[in-house]
């Protein structure tokens, strides 16, 4: 019985997709690259996903572990025949009490709220929430518009179950000692896949305000950030667009008549009633102080929050794809860094749409390609070269949310010393010896297939 067959025996023949089907698996939210899966398996409960990566394990045999395909590093894509298992089946709610849930890796971040009490909420929320899949979120650290308060996908994680390269099953959670649990959390599938999660609820604020604020200039808004967090203030969030994304939303179906200028500001402040007054206040003062205004719209900001969450599938308007980074730089580097990345996009001639979690530092430059030119993807590549190397020389890291993958392996070298990738690469192999679990990811190892992976993992 072939690998195919035996497959089939546990999850049906429908559940096994090969030939041109099996093409629909070769991408993910990141799409400069085509992978190439050589099946795809779609388990339907936790039994078959365990026997599933235990028969591939047994035949020595490279395969992907996905979600629901939202990663824009391209951490899923199959680059070389790997058989690629979609946990999306795995969508179940198994328990909820008092402030924990326990989930199937496949649910959609925003069913997690959903199937909480009513008084009770998931804190990370990236801009996939509605269809971006918890298990992908662990294996990217995923943040979302209120990190900056409730923090990453990493502080509501409580409890996950793992099947290891060896093909056990453990539980980990945190502890009196050391714990293997955060080690997974970010490891983008390379150590294990991952089969339920335990999460935490927060108990709904009180209160919720949002407020507005304009710029005349990147430089101002970016130190009107700076500014919150030295007034004593923890917005719930943060966030900031820049003309570029405004105009590119208003030409989208997320229009929501924003006012067209150099940044705007959108800031969320919760908690009890008085503590928000006090901070509304407080906020107020550091906007008029960095030269902003605050602008009150008709229907409290709805349509500007709703702009927000829509401006990456809003870039649509400008081209049919795009690259974005999500690199983190400390709060107080914002004005200058914001500065360098509108003078690159000057200089490379290249439409850069900054929107992102200000709050956090979480960059989010939005840089349009043409799929269909090749000249196109490596402009665009080139610039975001350019803006990593700024972000990393002002304190930043490589990345906040969205993974390494293969998008960003060139940068690994950059940040980290020899010893501390010496360390990881340790982990891996103690994990995953035959390293068949999403190989070429997070830490590489693998030689460009095509020249699109030579330009993004090669310094010319």
């Amino acid at each position: 019985m072939n690998l195919h067959d035996e497959l089939a025996s546990i999850v049906g023949n429908k559940w096994v997709i090969t030939g041109q089907e099996a093409k629909l698996y070769s991408y993910d939210g990141f799409t400069a690259v085509e992978g190439d899966p050589s099946m795809v398996v779609l388990p339907g409960n936790e039994e078959e996903a365990i026997r599933v990566v235990r028969l591939l394990l047994e035949k020595g045999a490279k395969f992907v572990m996905r979600g629901t395909g939202t990663s824009l590093s391209g951490a899923t894509v199959p680059l070389d025949g790997e058989v690629v298992v979609g946990m999306a089946r795995l969508n179940r709610v198994y328990s909820q009490s008092g402030l924990e849930i326990e989930v199937g890796p496949g649910i959609a971040n925003v069913m997690v709220t959903k199937n909480a009490p009513p008084h009770l909420f998931y804190a990370p929320d990236p801009s996939s929430y509605t269809v971006s899949s918890i298990g992908g979120n662990i294996s990217h650290d995923s943040g979302g518009v209120h990190v900056v308060k409730y923090g990453p996908t990493v502080n509501s994680v409580l409890g996950i179950r793992v099947i290891l390269p060896h093909g056990e099953v453990e539980d980990l959670e945190y502890g009196p000692f050391l714990s293997a649990l955060p080690i997974f959390v970010g490891s983008e599938g390379t150590l294990g896949g991952i089969l339920r999660a335990r999460l935490r609820l927060f108990p709904k604020p009180a209160t919720r305000r949002s407020m507005f604020a304009t710029f005349d200039s990147v430089r101002d808004a970016g130190r009107a950030v700076v500014g919150i967090f030295k007034a004593g203030v923890i917005p719930s969030a943060l966030e900031m667009m820049d003309r570029n994304t405004i105009r590119v939303v208003e030409r989208s179906r997320y229009r929501a008549n924003a006012p067209d200028v150099e940044a705007l500001l959108l800031i969320e402040l919760d908690g009890s009633e008085e503590a928000v007054n006090e901070q509304e206040i407080l906020v107020s003062q550091v906007i008029k102080d960095n030269n902003g205004e605050r602008i009150y719209p008709d229907d409290g900001g709805t349509k500007l929050w709703n702009a927000r969450k829509g401006a990456f599938p809003a870039m649509g308007v400008v081209a049919p794809a795009y690259l974005t980074l999500d690199c983190n730089v400390p709060r107080e580097a914002l004005p200058d860094v914001l500065a360098g990345v509108a003078e690159i996009g000057r200089r490379k001639g290249v439409l850069v749409a900054n929107v992102f979690h200000a709050g956090d530092g979480n960059l989010h430059p939005l840089i349009p390609y043409y799929p269909d030119k090749a000249e196109s993807l490596k402009l665009a590549l080139e610039t975001s070269a350019e803006i990593m190397k700024l972000a990393l020389r002002m304190g930043g890291v490589p990345s906040g949310e969205h993974g390494i993958g293969i998008e960003k392996l060139k940068y690994m070298d950059m940040y980290y010393t020899e010893e501390e990738l010496q360390v990881q690469r340790r982990i891996k192999r103690t994990f995953d010896p035959d390293n068949l679990l999403n190989p070429c990811k997070l830490l590489g190892g693998c030689k460009p297939r095509n020249e699109v992976t030579r330009w993004m993992w090669e310094w010319d």
